[in-house]
């Protein structure tokens, strides 16, 4: 330290204020003292109701260890000549490419301005500022401060704001990643909490028009205030009427009273409530427990702009692939039927196969495709003549070769529309009576050639036909079915799918039993 400089503040021993909310500040110094009259200068300096809180390093290396450690550090304020004549640009460097941190401030003090000029530095470190020691004097290191952190305050912001635009769109993304209007609810919930500093509880309540049962919206007309989802201390209310619940009276006041409700928030008794509704000018509620300070509600406003929108496009979306669901298996037990057996097959089969695409790590959502898509399995049939397809006895070597026809007419059906469900059912239909050896039909092919919901198929397809009676058969006994496609495994079946089936069949066939 140049000798002489502020000796009038040595005399300072005080310790500094202590606040509730601090910016960090580094002092990276090899002069003991450097860091002694920094603290004494900013002792009781405060921006915007923020104290400041130091960490001290003496060397480039422990600073940018601190740093590391340390990644909130609004400013440091460092020394360019430590154990070496660069340490503080050494520790430059590695801030802002090695950690690439861009928002922490540098404030670059030297006692030795030849070992670093300002205008070569300026030009080829990022730093903030360039200070030589003889200029820290309490106003100048003050205006430095002032200077610095209202960079760092707003650099902050946007970078709160972009990070928050990128959970938007991660939000907005998995909102429609669920099978059930309570699961896009609590997501709604889920994806909210992201935008606060600590924890929250919230209320999800819907002034229902519509109702919901089995994911199907069934049109009957309420004013009922429902809590749909919650978190927290409230999830023991889903289901409940909120005006039923005497602890949340103060949400039912708010409600039914004509208090002017425009905008999206308002301030209620412990906490903040948002109105939404869409098309379906159904009422929407979520209740935030907390304090505003804790809340970024601009964050919030932005991903419930368009809420009611999403909501209204999921149950329409829902409505939509209900009412696509029921004509697949109005078609699938038709046909089913014109074979004289019960549409029980058709729906053993699509339960069978849900599961087992389950265990095969498929997700949710592609095991809601494989169910559906598998009750067409079997739609050629339906070009086959009666007397082949109703016959009780067993078929001629002709009847069969006709009787094998029926995975190409049921291709030849599903094939054109151009959605995913019908696509697969296409896939399905054509390649279910191929094995895994080869000797399959109508093409012949093998092993992995096969598509993989096509092998399961041939499993499950085998095990409903042997474990139920038929017209041309009775039922054979679940013991004898299984080692008659352990037998198989190679020869008709993928083995590993064998075994994956025979394994988890507990889980396969636990929903047959409500059939």
């Amino acid at each position: 330290m140049v000798e002489g400089t502020m000796d009038f503040l040595v005399e300072d021993q005080e310790e500094e204020v202590i606040y509730e909310d601090t910016y960090k500040i580094i002092i990276a110094d090899d002069d003991e003292e450097i860091h002694r009259v920094t603290r004494v200068i900013l002792k009781y300096f405060n921006f915007e109701g923020k104290g400041v809180s130091f960490v001290d390093t003496y060397s480039g290396e422990e600073t940018k260890v601190a740093l590391k450690e340390n990644p909130d550090t609004a400013i440091v304020f460092l020394d360019v000549v430590m154990e070496g004549s660069d340490s503080g640009l050494k520790v430059v460097k590695y801030l802002r490419e090695d950690l690439n941190n861009k928002l922490t401030r540098v404030v670059l003090r030297t006692g030795q301005p030849g070992e670093a000029p300002e205008e070569e530095v300026i030009k080829l470190y990022d730093i903030n500022d360039y200070r030589l020691k003889t200029e820290l004097t309490v106003k100048r290191l003050n205006t430095t401060l002032y200077s610095s952190l209202r960079n760092y305050r707003d650099l902050q912001t946007l970078e709160k704001n972009r990070k928050g635009l990128e959970k938007i769109i991660k939000a907005s993304a998995s909102l429609f990643e669920h099978n059930t209007l309570d699961d896009f609810l609590v997501t709604i919930l889920n994806e909210l909490s992201q935008f606060n500093y600590d924890p929250i509880e919230m209320l999800y309540i819907r002034e229902e028009n519509n109702r919901l049962s089995d994911g199907m919206v069934i049109l009957e007309q309420s004013t009922q205030n429902k809590i749909i989802a919650a978190t927290g201390k409230f999830e023991h209310f889903v289901n409940q009427e909120v005006e039923s619940i005497g602890e949340l009276n103060y949400i039912t006041k708010w409600i039914n009273s004509d208090a002017p409700k425009e905008g999206l928030l308002h301030p209620l008794e412990s906490g903040f409530i948002i109105e939404s509704h869409g098309n379906s000018q159904s009422n929407n509620y979520i209740y935030i427990d907390g304090k505003r300070d804790n809340l970024d509600f601009q964050l919030i406003n932005l991903f419930l702009s368009n809420f009611s929108i999403a909501l209204d496009n999921y149950i329409l979306n829902n409505m939509l692939q209900i009412t696509q669901k029921e004509i697949v298996f109005a078609l699938a037990e038709t046909v089913e039927s014109h074979f004289e057996e019960t549409g029980s097959h058709i729906k053993r089969i699509s339960e069978m196969m849900y599961q087992f695409a389950l265990c095969n790590r498929y997700s949710y959502g592609e095991s809601e495709l494989i169910k559906l898509a598998s009750t067409m399995h079997d739609l050629g049939k339906i070009a086959i003549p009666d007397k082949i397809l109703k016959k009780p006895g067993k078929l001629t070597d002709e009847e069969f070769e006709i009787m094998k026809t029926h995975t190409n007419h049921g291709y030849r059906i599903l094939k054109n529309p151009n959605l995913p469900v019908i696509k697969m059912a296409a896939e399905i239909a054509l390649n279910h009576h191929e094995k895994f050896d080869g000797s399959g039909y109508p093409a012949g092919k093998k092993g992995l050639e096969i598509p993989l919901n096509a092998r399961m198929m041939a499993i499950v397809d085998v095990f409903d036909a042997m474990t139920h009676k038929r017209i041309y058969k009775d039922a054979v006994p679940m013991e004898e079915t299984l080692a008659y496609i352990n037998k198989q495994r190679g020869i008709h079946f993928d083995p590993d799918l064998v075994d994956m089936f025979i394994n988890n069949l507990s889980a396969i066939i636990a929903g047959l039993k409500e059939m």
